[in-house]
């Protein structure tokens, strides 16, 4: 396999001690509502393989990611918000703008010295002319994926910087390749595994991953994808010994606005800072996780580098990762106090380009999303509103909205 030499190298180098695993599996476009352990959506296609894990792990319930993929994929990384990486948005390669991760950013496999660390499939943090090897030059010592359009027939195949021209279905290719990473890989191991469903182009995956039928309905469609990605995860964890690893399944942001039903709506999902765009499905299982349990706490994609440096044995890193907080203690016990009072995202044009300035905060209860060009504000109350239909600034205006508001505000990190 391309991994041996690699791999065999590794092994040389590896010290006496053996520290967890850990398998990262972001999934792409597949929020709360397509996750049946979730329950927000009576009508989802069945996702078993993901509510095993639930049953093996933790299920989270207050877990933000970003609006979209780049942002998400710098601050897992990280452990670091938008505004220090730079990355408020899609990363595009024909706008004009030079906008990758900067390659200064210290990232998880950089402070994982004893781990292997490999990245499959998707990696949307490089800008156009960027080298293919950009996840390799960002720390990590290994990249099978794929470059170019967004298309599940045809791609171009990214194996160590070696692109080949490739057909067939990509997320098989892809779940093939990545079992045999973990058939084969030496321990310890960070694996980011990052399989692109159920990112459009919308489609019918092979019938032997899903039983949606064939339908040219983006809904329809997107639910077999997702049904399709969970045959593909469960194959996946079938090669991993959760007494050793640990597994973190999380979504990069929201679904679809066009794949959407009641009570999600099509503004308030992928793409914006409304709960539907932001509060994704996370379940962490692995080694003294409480099996079968969920948790209320609040936590942030950028939790995740502190939180796997502390299930390592390691402490701190000494620089970047500001922004990340060990969650770790909820793994153990879900009913645990969190650390966290707030969660945040900033969502902004590149410079030089055009598009959304939103900030978002909020607590357990209280929702605020700012509109920092115009200055605009709404208020929700996700206690009673977990939708986000009643803006409390419009419904209620007054000192105790205006009150809350304020408090919020100067609950807003600030950044040098």
């Amino acid at each position: 396999m391309w991994f041996t030499a690699l791999l065999a190298a590794a092994a040389a180098q590896a010290g006496a001690s053996t520290p967890p695993n850990f398998l990262i599996i972001l999934l792409d476009d597949v929020g709360r509502d397509k996750v049946q352990a979730y329950g927000d959506q009576p009508n989802c296609q069945p996702t078993p393989n993901m509510d095993a894990l639930a049953a093996q792990g933790v299920l989270f319930r207050n877990a933000w990611s970003y609006q979209s993929c780049s942002p998400t994929r710098a601050a897992l990384l990280t452990g670091r918000h938008s505004d220090r990486t730079g990355i408020g948005s899609v990363i595009l390669g024909g706008d004009g703008v030079y906008t990758p991760l900067a390659l200064s950013e210290v990232t998880i496999p950089e402070a994982l010295p004893e781990h292997t660390s490999i990245a499959l499939g998707k990696w949307h943090l490089l800008d156009s002319g960027d080298p293919a090897t950009h996840p390799i030059d960002s720390g990590f010592d290994a990249v099978c994926g794929f470059l170019g359009p967004n298309d599940y027939f045809s791609w171009d195949w990214n194996l160590n910087g070696t692109v080949t021209p490739r057909t067939g279905y990509y997320p098989t290719e892809l779940a093939a390749q990545t079992i045999a990473v973990l058939d084969r890989v030496t321990e310890p191991f960070f694996v980011y595994y990052c399989p692109k469903f159920a990112h459009a182009p919308f489609h019918t995956p092979p019938s032997i991953l899903h039983g949606q039928g064939n339908s040219t309905s983006a809904v329809i469609q997107h639910q077999a994808m997702t049904e399709s990605i969970d045959t593909i995860v469960g194959r996946v964890l079938a090669h991993v010994d959760l007494s050793t690893t640990y597994v973190f399944l999380v979504g990069d942001n929201g679904s679809p606005g066009e794949t959407v039903a009641f009570p999600f709506e099509a503004g308030k999902v992928k793409g914006s800072v409304f709960e539907g765009g932001l509060r994704v499905p996370m379940i962490v299982a692995g080694p003294g996780v409480a099996r079968g349990a969920e948790c209320d706490e609040l936590v942030h994609v950028t939790d995740y580098f502190a939180t796997i440096r502390t299930l390592s044995g390691l402490p701190p890193i000494g620089l970047g990762a500001e922004d990340s907080i060990d969650f770790a203690p909820l793994l153990a016990d879900p009913a645990s106090p969190g650390v966290r009072d707030t969660l945040y995202v900033h969502k902004f044009p590149f410079p030089g380009t055009t598009g959304q300035n939103f900030r978002a905060l909020r607590t357990k209860r209280w929702k605020l999303i700012e509109r920092v060009t115009s200055g605009g504000h709404e208020l929700y109350d996700l206690s009673v509103d977990p939708f986000e239909n009643d803006d409390l600034l419009v419904s209620q205006p007054g000192p105790a909205t205006s009150a809350i508001k304020n408090r919020l505000l100067g609950m807003m990190p600030t950044f040098p």
